[in-house]
């Protein structure tokens, strides 16, 4: 009987230690679970960028195959954000994209009034977002952005589509930055490229369309600069279907009295610039829109990083970077660097998810940016343009980047592209 009681009780014994450590570990999991759903409920600091795509039809006689991808920046801006994130996630914060495509609202005088320029959904999107990329045409590019900083004037706003010079002397008290390169950065390119290949007299051709305008003028001022000789300066106005006509045509639209050693092309829409290599009167190198192109970005560019950037996107969107898409992205990267330097430095992350001190990190510090070129890139303070080196590339591969062995600056050998004025030309 005894010993039955006795086995009774180590039964018993063991059963409470069991429980016991049944209880504890419960508990522990409990513990460990309440902590882990705490932190997985604890979000990082969100900033919200916005990208406005306005609408681009394609001109009449371009080319499908010239056309611009649907998702042309847009893209670019994805992959940026990945990028950005995998930072963000280890520094506390991280950034979301909106899309938008707005149409413009016309008025009877064939002009849009700013305050009704956007539908309500997107000035709502506007009004709530720390930073906005541009993609506007040059003909909607002062009007959009004008519209932009009237409903937000805290954010921060990229040019991410235009190279016209003149919206680089405008909105000189706005937050505008510009990581898409000017035409005057990409013509003094070909400018350092002319002067190493001791090539002085140049035939430059345009079209009509405003933008083709300003490419020649940045041309022009180029010529000047490096004293090359403009032979003639013609405009191609036919309305014909080129591609039928090119062969015979275009040797009679480049026959001038003096003779040229290249030619400039300045054809921002695609309508006949493609048709000049190799088939003009005198056969020279077409540069420009055509032939031998300077670009901020070339699919054939693989140092420095660049190629695992170039597979990634080409995975994901199967077709190849572009100069647009690569300003989309070094506008995310440049965003995402600021927020590090805000970090690294013990600020408060949350009081920098607006367009103000991004805007002062990125200008007033020249906070450096590393986007696969192979020099750090920064703003400058007067133009707020981004520094950036220039591919000069042709459709099947990368010739070399601008600037030119030589062509030295006193401060940045960046600066001997484009217009580095001290001080903006307006405050409109």
């Amino acid at each position: 009987m005894k010993k039955a009681t006795r086995r009774l009780m180590d039964k018993t014994k063991v059963w409470v230690s069991i429980s016991t450590i049944l209880l504890c570990a419960s508990a522990v999991h409990t513990n460990v679970h309440a902590q882990t759903k705490g932190q997985s409920n604890a979000q990082p600091h969100a900033t919200n960028i916005v990208y406005i795509n306005m609408a681009r039809p394609v001109p009449a006689g371009t080319p499908l195959y010239l056309a611009r991808p649907n998702n042309e920046g847009i893209a670019g801006a994805s992959i940026g954000i990945e990028d950005a994130n995998i930072t963000g996630r280890f520094l506390g914060y991280s950034l979301s994209l909106t899309h938008l495509s707005p149409l413009a609202r016309r008025t009877n005088n064939n002009a849009v009034a700013e305050s009704s320029i956007f539908d309500s959904a997107t000035t709502a999107a506007i009004a709530h977002a720390a930073v906005i990329l541009i993609d506007s045409p040059n003909t909607q590019y002062h009007l959009v952005t004008n519209a932009v900083v009237r409903i937000n004037p805290n954010a921060l706003v990229f040019n991410v589509a235009s190279g016209n010079d003149a919206f680089r002397h405008m909105h000189c008290e706005f937050q505008v930055l510009h990581t898409y390169p000017s035409h005057q950065m990409k013509t003094d390119a070909l400018g350092q490229w002319l002067r190493t290949k001791r090539l002085s007299n140049v035939l430059t051709v345009h079209g009509v369309h405003e933008s083709d305008q300003a490419y020649l003028n940045a041309f022009l001022r180029t010529a000047k600069k490096f004293k090359l000789n403009v032979v003639e300066t013609k405009t191609w106005q036919a309305s014909f279907d080129l591609r039928r006509s090119a062969f015979s045509e275009i040797p009679l639209f480049t026959r001038t009295q003096k003779p040229y050693e290249t030619v400039f092309a300045a054809d921002t829409q695609g309508q006949f610039a493609y048709s000049l290599p190799f088939n003009t009167h005198y056969i020279v190198p077409v540069i420009g829109s055509a032939g031998l192109k300077p670009v901020g970005w070339h699919y054939t560019h693989e140092q420095w990083g660049a190629r695992q950037l170039q597979n990634r996107f080409l995975a994901k969107f199967s077709r190849t970077m572009n100069e647009v898409d690569f300003a989309a992205y070094a506008a995310i990267i440049a965003v995402s660097t600021a927020l590090q330097k805000t970090k690294n430095n013990g600020a408060d992350i949350q009081s920098s998810l607006t367009g103000t001190p991004l805007f002062k990190t990125l200008v007033d510090e020249q906070l450096s940016i590393a986007a696969y070129k192979g020099r750090p890139l920064t703003f400058r303070e007067s133009t707020h343009q981004l520094r950036q080196p220039i591919a000069l590339a042709h459709e099947e591969g990368l010739v070399i980047h601008a600037p030119l062995p030589g062509f030295l600056h006193q401060i940045d050998e960046l600066d001997t592209l484009g217009d580095t004025m001290k001080s903006c030309k307006d405050s409109s």
